[in-house]
């Protein structure tokens, strides 16, 4: 049998997240990632722990959607693009408006959380794992 590559890895399944049956209180998530497969499986996870999500695959995006949309959480895969995932974090604390909103950084082991990401200050947290494994969604699912 043939190793699967990268592109051809199963995405893990919405099922295998643990959430809770009603929410106290629905929060509000954003989500900045490129990559659908993982987006999907974490929409899914968030939604069906009763909260709401929103998505965007980049900064110029979220930007100006924040007024509208004011998120509890937003989470970021650096798994592609981890220079822009940093960008974005620093842009988000820089600004007056969202210093204070937590942020969870995700990226895969190959890609690793480096010195950089430790300069992004407040409330966040940093997973080295894909954004689509159940223990992350599970983290994030928590954190609401």
């Amino acid at each position: 049998m043939m190793p699967k590559s990268n592109d051809e890895k199963a995405s893990y399944q919405a099922s295998s997240i643990r959430t809770p049956k009603t929410p106290i209180i629905a929060r509000k998530v954003w989500i900045l990632a490129t990559a659908s497969k993982r987006v999907d499986a974490a929409v899914a996870a968030i939604q069906g722990a009763g909260h709401e999500v929103r998505t965007a695959e980049s900064g110029a995006e979220l930007a100006p959607a924040l007024r509208e949309f004011r998120p509890d959480l937003i989470v970021i895969d650096m798994q592609d693009q981890p220079d822009r995932g940093r960008h974005v974090a620093l842009q988000l604390r820089a600004d007056r408006a969202t210093r204070q909103l937590p942020i969870i950084l995700v990226a895969a082991r190959d890609v690793s959380l480096t010195q950089g990401d430790k300069t992004i200050t407040g409330p966040t947290r940093r997973y080295a794992l894909p954004l689509d494994a159940p223990s992350v969604l599970n983290a994030v699912v928590t954190e609401l």
